[in-house]
This record gives C-alpha cells, sequence and structure tokens, in this order.
C-alpha cells in the first residue's frame, strides 16, 4: 500500500484505513465492559469509568493512555428566561457555594490524575485561560454566606427544577453534587429524574417550570469546544439566539466582537480575561471543573491518534 505524503495529527493528515471493519457495541454494565477487555474479548474502551480504571491498569494485556489535556470540562447551566435564575443576584450568590473539588470527586474519584480544579471559563492549556476574577470560585467556600445572598437576592423560594439523566453517570454525579449544594444554600430546588434522550428534548423548552420547563442543568463540554471566545457557546449573550439557557448580555457580545476583530494575540488574551470577569458578573453558566478521561485498549492496538476515539491510521496485531 502506498501512503500518502504528510503525518497523522489528530483528524489532520494522511487517513488510512488498515482495518477491515470496527464493529460498536454497547455494554450498559461497566463491570461487564471492564471483564470483557481483560479477557481480550474486545478491543476497546471508549469510555471506561474511572472508578475502574486502577483495575484496568493493571491488567497485562492491556493500555491506559495518558489522557487528552483538553479534557471535558464540567458546567452548571443556568435558565435565564425564567425563574428563580432569571435574577442575576441569585446567580451569582451561587458562585461563593460552588466546590469544584466536590463535584470532580464526585464524577472521577480521589485520583488527582483524573480531573482539575481551578477551572475557569476557558479550557485549561489554552491560550485564553487566565486567573481572572478567579476568586469567586477558589476562596474558602462558606455555605453560610451563601445562603445569605440567596435571601439578600430577593428570592422568593420559587421551585428550581433541575433535570438529572439517571442513564449517565457522570452527568449523574454532577448533578447530584449540584443539587445537594443548591438545597445547602436554601434554593428550592426538585429533581426531575429522566433519561439522557428525553432529557435533550426537555431543554429545548422556554416554558415555565409548571410547563414542563427547567431551571438549571450540568454536563459537559468537550474542552476544545471552550478552548476561545469563537467557539465557546455558552458565552454568548445574545438571548433567544444563544444555546439553552438564553442568556441576554450586550457586554458579552461587544466583548467577543473585539476578540473577533483582535488581531494581536495580547490583545486576545486580554479580551479573553475580560470576558472571564464578565462571565462572573452575568453567570451565564458556572464552570464545576475539568475531567481528564481515558481510554482502554488491547496492547495489540496501535498508532491510536490522541484525541477523540479515530479509527483511521490505527493498526492492530
Amino acid at each position: 500500500m502506498s501512503r500518502p505524503g504528510g503525518t497523522p495529527s489528530f483528524t489532520a493528515g494522511p487517513k488510512i484505513a488498515y482495518l477491515d471493519r470496527v464493529e460498536w457495541h454497547v455494554l450498559p454494565d461497566p463491570a461487564t465492559a471492564a471483564a470483557a477487555m481483560r479477557t481480550a474479548e474486545y478491543d476497546w474502551w471508549e469510555a471506561p469509568t474511572f472508578d475502574l480504571l486502577p483495575m484496568l491498569r493493571q491488567a497485562g494485556n492491556l493500555t491506559v493512555p495518558s489522557p487528552d489535556p483538553l479534557g471535558f470540562i464540567g458546567g452548571l447551566r443556568l435558565n435565564h428566561l425564567q425563574p428563580p435564575f432569571n435574577n442575576p443576584e441569585l446567580r451569582r450568590a451561587l458562585l461563593g457555594a460552588i466546590d469544584q473539588e466536590d463535584f470532580m470527586v464526585s464524577a472521577a474519584t480521589t485520583d488527582r490524575r483524573n480531573w482539575r480544579t481551578g477551572v475557569g471559563v476557558f479550557c485549561p492549556e489554552s491560550p485564553m485561560a487566565s486567573g481572572a476574577g478567579m476568586e469567586v470560585l477558589t476562596v474558602p467556600r462558606n455555605l453560610a454566606a451563601a445562603k445569605r445572598l440567596v435571601a439578600e437576592s430577593g428570592y422568593r423560594g420559587e421551585k428550581a427544577v433541575v433535570p438529572l439523566p439517571s442513564d449517565f453517570p457522570n452527568l449523574r454525579a454532577l448533578a447530584d453534587v449540584g443539587v445537594d449544594m443548591l438545597g445547602k444554600i436554601g434554593i428550592n430546588v426538585e429533581v426531575r429524574y429522566t433519561d439522557w434522550g428525553s432529557m435533550l428534548q426537555s431543554l429545548a423548552k422556554t416554558e415555565p417550570v409548571e410547563q414542563g420547563g427547567w431551571s438549571a442543568f450540568h454536563t459537559y463540554w468537550s474542552g476544545l469546544d471552550q478552548f476561545d471566545p469563537a467557539v465557546h457557546v455558552w458565552i454568548r449573550g445574545n438571548g433567544r439566539a444563544a444555546s439553552r439557557g438564553w442568556p441576554q448580555s450586550p457586554r458579552l457580545e461587544a466583548l467577543r466582537g473585539e476578540w473577533l476583530s483582535a488581531s494581536e494575540l495580547s490583545a486576545q488574551k486580554q479580551i479573553a480575561q475580560d470576558i472571564q470577569r464578565q462571565v462572573f458578573v452575568d453567570v451565564p453558566y458556572i464552570p464545576l471543573g475539568q475531567i481528564l478521561p481515558t481510554w482502554v485498549y488491547q496492547k495489540d492496538v496501535t498508532d491510536v491518534l490522541t484525541g477523540y476515539a479515530l479509527f483511521w491510521n490505527v493498526r492492530k496485531g
């Protein structure tokens, strides 16, 4: 086989199919999937659960590669159209109650190789990441003070409905911590247990919670999706044209426009810092930390590219 020129790198470069076929199998039970990997019944597990990684790392037949440094960024998205989180004072009151480590430990165990805290608006390792305004998330947590700010915000006990996908362990872990936190600071929170597919459908609703709407939800974005203001949809402030949550912030929109027009990296970094500070004023969402998931594959699977699970250039045997 003649090989095209260039070096493969993520989605760039030559894409050669060395495998006759790729078959996907869905194994809902992680323990079953782990056992199948240890007995070489399967070649690759794309999303091993964090609690099983120590066992998988001990298996002599498996490769557990270093995680993608961009990982996935957890976030608490707030609905700006409906009570209670259409109240900016209430949104800001939540910031002092967020402990990113609580969220990360719940999702990715106590092994610090699996996560990062001190995560702001832009992905760690990206040029736009900074510590601007981060004291709202990094100073010692004080739930009593946060509860007092909730009361002072004008919150009147309106119900906050949080959908929780029972079939998505990492998202459920985030939501379990988030719901507990909201309750502790005086929010009248109600969990709506659902599955991931149904949750996605319900998030399109802009109506009040009494009509099937929602108040807040927890999810992850790829670190690449929050790399800079050009791609980070959760910092858009264009109202009903924005993604689910629909924040309205002329200032965020203006800053994004300035960033897109800036030609020098130093100017872009300064504007990105201003965007981060403004996010902590308008609070379209709250960053919850970065998980660093990994894959597991058999040792005879080689030439695997980093990033997403891509099967070109991969060899077996």
